[in-house]
């Protein structure tokens, strides 16, 4: 059930950011023009990155073939850049529109980018500490490949994996692919969604305030696989310039670490800044992160391809007879 009641202190389907900018040629038609368009471009952005990423950051070609190990793989951060981009086209519609004649569409919009927005940050673990176990240790695994829907790709299979019942094959993948760590991740982002839908149903101070203790607590993850990247003393990680520009990136994503409504309530109400106002100002900072996070796994990808190569040419040679051709 969704309520409407907008003199709640809690309720979330209240919009408190700025009308910015006020008397403008677009305020017949966008309710909140500044803040629209910027979520219209953030989300333009984001689905331009995650192509650019599937095509050409996410495989490379081998003899005519697709081919992705886990030290070149970025479908994770595939991931992240298009749940962002959705999160960013549901607040456009949402703020766009008129809230007076469409309130029940408008709640609609607002859950669904909530529940994006901790989407994105259970995406963005996952994707850094994907860059932490196979691309910032010693102990890199680059022999192991992913099955990938986006791209094609091939996969080496000796007689003995033919053997194996398949329970038991994705019994030992799951083991392989998935950490203790990520299952954390998932459970985090489970309660959080658990009581934002509580808080929406129930609007109870508790339940909101446990809300965003889960929302802040998803984010911590991605604070702590940073500063483990940034600051490894391995010699099989990243370059000093990947590790600033992840380091930067992280920074900029900071303003994600809470919802827009709560930081509509400390900065300053307004258009101070004419045509905007600091909560504007707040989501400008994430196209400066994307493009750190854009550039750290570009760099990442050309650090780690020639091996990515070398090691699928000696899986071919061992996979198949040349001398049949």
């Amino acid at each position: 059930m969704i309520h409407s009641n907008n003199n709640s202190t809690f309720s979330f389907l209240k919009i408190n950011v700025p009308e910015c900018p006020t008397n403008s040629p677009l305020n017949p038609y966008l309710s909140y023009p500044s803040i629209s368009l910027i979520f219209g471009c953030l989300s333009l952005s984001c689905f331009i990155f995650a192509i650019i990423i599937a095509f050409k950051y996410n495989s490379v070609d081998v003899f005519n073939k697709k081919i992705r190990t886990q030290t070149i793989s970025n479908t994770l951060w595939i991931l992240y850049y298009m749940t962002l981009g959705l999160r960013g086209a549901c607040n456009t519609v949402r703020y766009a529109m008129d809230k007076t004649q469409e309130e029940r569409i408008e709640a609609i919009f607002f859950i669904a980018s909530l529940t994006l927005h901790g989407f994105t940050a259970l995406a963005l673990s996952l994707a850094l500490n994907h860059q932490r176990r196979y691309r910032s240790s010693s102990q890199q695994q680059s022999t192991h490949k992913e099955s990938e829907p986006l791209l094609g790709h091939i996969q080496s299979v000796d007689h003995h994996s033919r053997s194996i019942s398949t329970s038991t094959r994705i019994r030992s993948q799951i083991q392989k692919f998935i950490s203790p760590s990520e299952i954390v991740f998932l459970l985090c982002f489970i309660c959080f969604l658990v009581f934002l839908y509580l808080e929406i149903d129930k609007e109870s101070k508790v339940f909101y305030y446990i809300l965003l203790a889960f929302f802040i607590l998803q984010h911590i993850p991605i604070i702590i696989l940073v500063f483990m990247i940034s600051f490894s003393l391995s010699p099989e990680g990243p370059t000093k310039k990947s590790r600033v520009l992840l380091f930067f990136g992280a920074i900029f994503n900071l303003s994600n670490y809470l919802p827009l409504f709560v930081w509509a309530q400390f900065l300053p109400g307004g258009c101070h800044l004419y045509i905007m106002s600091y909560v504007d100002l707040i989501q400008i900072f994430d196209f400066v992160s994307l493009l750190f996070f854009f550039l750290f796994l570009r760099s990442e990808y050309v650090r780690n391809v020639e091996e990515c190569i070398w090691t699928a040419v000696s899986q071919i040679q061992d996979t198949f007879d040349f001398r049949l051709f």
